[in-house]
């Protein structure tokens, strides 16, 4: 996954904002040569009412838009970041359970104490049974 800066630099922020809850989003843009290109970040809300310190979830109206605006940019939505509030940037089994599709990337970002830790991508195998850690290249704007 290839990511702006500036972009990242979003997804940190409402990370940090968000806590104690999870929050997140869809990722945006092109694949190339097996890679994803993010070029647009839409975070959501997280619509959830209970356990929202370890669970979201996201408006499936959002979704729609999401891909809406998508194609009027000549994209695809291609991944779903979330958080993981005080605990590790990995998938949960409940992440496995739910993660819609093996095709996306899916960054996770830990937050401990309300302060950034650490991000990692996975993207989920074709079985549904294990994930595959994705690098994560971070590139300047231009």
């Amino acid at each position: 996954m290839i990511i702006k800066e500036n972009l990242h630099t979003l997804l940190l922020g409402q990370a940090e904002t968000a806590y104690p809850e999870e929050t997140g989003g869809l990722l945006l843009g092109k694949i190339v040569d097996g890679a994803l290109i993010v070029e647009m970040v839409l975070p959501l809300i997280n619509i959830r009412e209970e356990s929202r310190h370890n669970r979201i979830e996201l408006d499936p109206m959002d979704y729609a838009k999401a891909e809406r605006t998508a194609m009027k940019h000549g994209l695809g939505v291609w991944g779903f970041y979330h958080t993981h509030p005080d605990a590790d940037a990995i998938p949960s089994e409940y992440d496995r359970q739910h993660f819609p599709f093996t095709e996306w990337w899916y960054p996770i970002l830990s937050v401990r104490k309300g302060i950034f830790s650490e991000m990692k991508c996975w993207q989920l195998t074709d079985s549904r049974k294990d994930f595959t850690e994705c690098i994560i290249k971070i590139v300047t704007d231009s």
